[in-house]
Formats: C-alpha cells, structure tokens, sequence
C-alpha cells in the first residue's frame, strides 16, 4: 500500500515537548492597548511559578478555554530589548495530548516502513 493520509489519531504521542517565547511590551501599549511599566513586567517574570497552565483560548466562543498541558521550568529565559521596550521570555513546557500528520508511503508486515510527517497537531 502506498502513500495513504492518516491523520494525527494514528500517530500520537503524549507530553510533547514545546517552547514558548512570549514578548512582553513594556513602557508602550501592547496589542491590546495595555501598556505594562518595565517593573512590573520585571516582577511578573522573576517571580513566574514553575508550573503554570498552556491555556489554548476560543476569541469566538463563550465556551471557555481548555487546558493542554503545562509549563515545566525546564529552562525560563529573559532577556531584555530597552531600545524597542519588549522583554522576551522563553519557557518551555509540554503539551499534554498531540500527533502529527503523516503520509505512508511502505507498508511490509502489517507495519509501516516508509512515511513522511506533514503536519503536527495539537489534540483538545
């Protein structure tokens, strides 16, 4: 049999391994039109918990946001851009259910021998 679409269900995995890098504005608005002083975006991102909630957000519905996985405390960088006022943070995390997409090009012995990974997704 060659090159069958399965989609993520026939390839998932658990606890995959994700990097956040989030830019913070700061001294100026941000998309929202907040504008955050530098202290206290300073104090928010020295004194982030080790394990916070990956949040993935509906804007177009009023059923609520569901939680797919966590941040891990693995690795928290920050670094500081004073000339565009941005602070960048790195976080890295794990996403509790996900898959990819694949395309199967071999099948021998009722096991495939041969596919291509085309896509990745996130299972809510």
């Amino acid at each position: 049999m060659k090159n069958r679409v399965l989609n993520g269900d026939n390839m998932k995995d658990e606890m995959m391994k994700v990097k956040f890098t989030m830019h913070i504005p700061f001294d100026r608005p941000n998309k929202n039109g907040t504008v955050f002083t530098k202290e206290a975006v300073e104090n928010a991102v020295n004194n982030i918990p080790t394990n916070i909630p990956i949040i993935c957000g509906d804007n177009k519905s009023n059923f609520g946001d569901k939680v797919i996985g966590t941040t891990t405390g693995d690795s928290h960088i920050v670094t500081w851009d004073f000339e565009n006022q941005v602070c960048k943070m790195i976080v890295d995390g794990v996403v509790f259910r996900s898959g990819a997409e694949i395309i199967v090009n071999e099948i021998e012995d009722n096991k495939i021998s041969d596919f291509r990974i085309v896509g990745v997704g996130l299972i809510t």
